[in-house]
């Protein structure tokens, strides 16, 4: 299949942090926002873990490194407990089998190694595989979701496309490495105008391991599927409206930045503005495409263009 005959003009890709998927009300903003741009874009959506729920999986591991399973178990009861909740309010009217299935499965999953790693040594391998299903979740549940607001969807896992270093905990997307798995997976996709929902902060080694890309590495998730498909855009989709010269919940006067290069961009993630990841700026720059930071919770608000 050559993509050149499926790809237009109108891709983008949209990136959904944490914030966005932190309740039921969020997750419908999210589909609302989703939908609309559904109707003149292909959209590539890339997701973070529900809100809370990476730090959660990080507290697993410390716990599990303390030699306290009973309270990391605790907490993995927590995270399950919440998700299946989501997932039924989700689907009010309609029963989920198949996506309960699948995230039962992958809780069994997680479980099982959970009780068998806290005999060994929690490594920065094992961490990584341990935090990547706080995305695991949430794509599925967003997946099913837009199918609730009649958007095809289908859930995609990037430990199976997105090929990394093996610096686990800070992993670096390789590009050449990728390119086939995106042919198979993201092309029939696209093709069929199915948005691909894809994990976020997550991908493989070369020995098949899985990796994340460091806090904040959604973005550069986003950012490389950009780069790569040469999107026309990347949304990134916060709980704040874009850079402000200040702190807004600390300073009344904050004005926001409407217009910012990326070399400005980059200055003030780098000196620890949240808005957006500093390694997520290079993959857009090289290809000169502009990222949108929006507010979900006011879409229509004019926010930051960095270009």
């Amino acid at each position: 299949m050559n993509f050149d005959t499926i790809m237009s003009k109108n891709m983008i890709v949209m990136k959904f942090g944490g914030a966005s998927l932190a309740d039921i009300r969020n997750i419908r903003l999210t589909c609302t926002i989703v939908k609309k741009f559904s109707k003149k874009n292909k959209i590539i959506l890339v997701v973070s873990a529900m809100k809370g729920v990476t730090d959660k999986l990080y507290e697993i591991t410390s716990l599990i490194r303390g030699k306290k399973l009973e309270k990391a178990l605790k907490l993995f009861q927590n995270i399950k407990k919440d998700h299946l909740i989501t997932l039924k309010v989700i689907n009010k009217k309609q029963r989920a089998i198949k996506v309960q299935i699948e995230l039962i499965k992958l809780f069994e999953l997680l479980e099982i190694f959970l009780r068998n790693v806290h005999r060994k040594e929690m490594t920065k391998a094992r961490e990584d595989y341990i935090v990547s299903f706080g995305e695991r979740f949430s794509c599925r549940l967003i997946a099913e979701a837009l199918e609730r607001y009649h958007v095809l969807a289908y859930p995609i896992d990037a430990s199976y496309i997105m090929a990394t270093t093996s610096q686990f905990g800070n992993a670096r997307p390789l590009y050449k490495k990728t390119e086939d798995q995106i042919r198979v997976i993201l092309y029939p996709l696209i093709h069929n105008n199915i948005i691909p929902v894809i994990t976020g902060f997550i991908g493989f080694s070369h020995d098949g391991c899985t990796t994340t890309l460091g806090r904040g590495g959604s973005d550069l998730s986003a950012a490389f599927f950009a780069g790569y498909l040469n999107a026309k855009a990347l949304y990134l989709w916060k709980d704040v409206g874009g850079f402000f010269s200040a702190n807004p919940k600390e300073d009344k006067n904050a004005k926001l930045l409407t217009n910012m290069s990326y070399s400005e961009a980059y200055r003030m993630a780098k000196k620890g503005a949240k808005v957006i990841y500093h390694k997520a700026i290079a993959p857009v720059k090289r290809k000169k495409i502009p990222i949108y930071i929006r507010s979900f919770l006011d879409p229509n608000a004019r926010g930051t263009v960095i270009s």
